[in-house]
């Protein structure tokens, strides 16, 4: 009798413990290559074992079935449970996430940029889009890096050297404005399209990351040089679809949130990593880097700060944001 207790108290334990286990969906535009991926993937494994395996997560990677600028709102409408936006996309539904792209970041350090985000920044962005769509912030920001100038021909070795250049952009009113400024020519081309406007001499160059002219073997297609003046940092902000977040657990939300905090810094140190490997993958291959001093940065920064007013309001940017911003970059300098 004591044996067939026994066997039916393992049995309700075995079936209780199955039923617990929950898994979220995360969706991510990027192939398993790229470097948000790979942090992801090591964040997954954490909060897997954090939570003895009872929490979990698949990647859907590389998904084709949303345009990128659609996944916040596959978020928040439920189609997948998790996500990791770029800004430049969150800003079409919380117009602030523009504001990283503004020019009075324009040839920060990071350590000066991560200073005003975490100094309260990031967390009225969340609040604002948190506001605008059903989803949840989960945690801090992911880095993805700087973007910077590389060019084919020509090699730039000061402002003065891109005048005349027509230069791709991924697009958006802060990069268009930047290189008109430069005295560029700012260009509009898709992805799958850069490589031959670049044989092509369409275009002399490009405004990306180190990861991306690797990733791409840019070089292969004409790019030889790159510029790096710290031009626009770009960041990933992970959320979870605020209905699924309600209807979890209270130890599955601290497994998320906790995870995704001890996980961060790894998970940063991780992109700029890869950051460091595809510029010296790029270097390999023949191509030369000038850095842009920081008093030159800074020379270019206040011609730059002439078009702030008029940029922030083309994308609709909150003035209590931009003087949040102004605020925590003043008193890093003082």
């Amino acid at each position: 009798m004591k044996k067939l207790l026994l066997a039916a108290v393992i049995l309700l334990t075995a079936g209780s413990s199955s039923a617990a286990q929950t898994n979220l969906q995360f969706v991510l535009r990027t192939l398993e290559i790229h470097p948000r991926n790979q942090a992801l993937l090591r964040w997954a494994d954490d909060l897997e074992a954090r939570s003895k395996g009872q929490l979990t997560i698949t990647f859907q990677h590389g998904v084709t079935n949303y345009p990128g600028s659609r996944i916040p709102a596959a978020v928040a409408e439920g189609v997948y449970d998790l996500g990791a936006p770029g800004w430049w996309h969150l800003a079409l539904f919380a117009p602030g996430f523009s504001i990283s792209s503004l020019p009075m970041f324009y040839g920060q350090d990071i350590q000066d940029l991560q200073r005003v985000l975490d100094g309260g920044l990031s967390e009225a962005l969340h609040e604002r889009l948190e506001q605008a769509l059903r989803v949840r912030v989960l945690g801090g920001y992911l880095d993805l890096g700087f973007g910077h100038t590389f060019t084919t021909v020509k090699p730039v070795k000061a402002h003065a050297d891109l005048l005349g250049l027509n230069i791709r952009v991924p697009g958006g009113t802060a990069d268009l404005a930047r290189y008109l400024v430069f005295g560029a020519t700012p260009r509009r081309i898709a992805v799958r399209h850069l490589a031959s406007a670049l044989r092509r001499k369409l275009v002399g160059g490009l405004l990306g990351t180190h990861n991306f002219v690797a990733d791409a073997a840019l070089w292969e297609a004409g790019v030889r040089h790159g510029f790096l003046d710290n031009q626009v940092f770009y960041y990933y902000t992970p959320i979870i679809n605020r209905a699924r977040w309600e209807g979890l657990r209270d130890n599955e939300r601290v497994w998320l949130t906790e995870s995704w905090a001890v996980a961060l810094n790894e998970m940063r140190q991780l992109m700029a990593d890869r950051q460091d490997r595809s510029r010296a993958a790029a270097a390999r291959h023949g191509m030369q880097f000038v850095e842009v001093p920081a008093g030159q940065r800074q020379r270019m920064r206040k011609t730059l700060m002439e078009e702030q007013g008029a940029v922030a309001k083309a994308l609709k940017i909150d003035p209590k944001l931009i003087d949040l911003a102004q605020s925590l970059l003043s008193s890093k300098l003082r």
